[in-house]
């Protein structure tokens, strides 16, 4: 089989990607290294698509990596719809971006799969401008030990979930292009799903456009992550100065999730 070279730690040879039959992008975010000095922890935060179909044997699986928490990123129709088959706790990224109509009427002006592209990037700065206290609030958790291993994830584990898993590798000292290459890995993971490509369409995109929200654009992430730069210098000035995370749950993350 082969395996997309971002998906094995370089030092270890290790893959992050999880071998669940019932999901395409559960991962280990071990293994990068800090410019703040070691490496992320293996085995202790995770990032992941639905765990609505999980078989038995992947909850064995699951219960066996000892997650406390998770942490689901969904919107309450999707969760209703599609609950998972573990026990987790609702922080929607989008409910203070629908309020906001930010998004409202868009799609069906976007073609080609730019156009899909562009709404991604569009979704990504319209997260970090109205839900930056939902996102503070999941990083609040995962500076608690008590709460550790943990588990983040949405429908696809690419976009909501690659923008926390974005600010938490900047805000742990991962070189920028490591960032970059994690998010764009679901791109490849995640390729002509057809529930989320039926989806994007009932919801006005036309075909190309919707193929193109299928990917993870690297271009778009980098642009949300040197928006966030340009504003508050980094992840961590951001979930502090707009996300009201206090100073020192920074430390505390970079204790708890770093081996120096």
């Amino acid at each position: 089989m082969n395996v997309h070279p971002h998906l094995i730690d370089p030092l270890t040879g290790e893959l992050r990607l999880l071998p669940f039959t019932s999901t395409e992008n559960f991962r280990d975010l071990g293994g990068y290294e800090s410019d703040l000095g070691g490496t992320v922890r293996w085995r202790t935060i995770f990032r992941s698509d639905g765990l609505q179909a999980l078989t038995d044997d992947d909850l064995a699986l699951f219960e066996s990596l000892g997650i406390r928490v998770v942490y689901d990123l969904r919107r309450d129709a999707e969760r209703n719809e599609r609950p998972n088959r573990v026990p987790s706790e609702a922080h929607c990224l989008m409910s203070s971006v629908d309020r906001n109509g930010a998004l409202a009427g868009v799609r069906p002006t976007l073609v080609g799969s730019r156009g899909g592209e562009e709404l991604l990037r569009s979704m990504y700065a319209q997260m970090v401008e109205h839900s930056a206290v939902a996102i503070a609030r999941v990083f609040a958790g995962l500076a608690d030990a008590e709460r550790l291993p943990a588990l983040f994830h949405c429908h696809a584990g690419k976009d909501r979930t690659g923008l926390i898993a974005a600010l938490l590798l900047d805000l742990l000292g991962v070189d920028r292009e490591r960032v970059l290459d994690d998010y764009e890995v679901s791109g490849v993971l995640h390729v002509a799903n057809p529930h989320s490509y039926q989806m994007l369409i009932d919801s006005g995109l036309e075909p190309a456009a919707a193929a193109g929200a299928l990917g993870a654009p690297r271009w778009a992430m980098e642009a949300t992550l040197h928006d966030i730069d340009a504003a508050h210098g980094g992840a961590a000035g951001y979930l502090v100065e707009a996300g009201g995370l206090e100073g020192r749950a920074i430390d505390r993350l970079r204790e708890l999730l770093l081996d120096t």
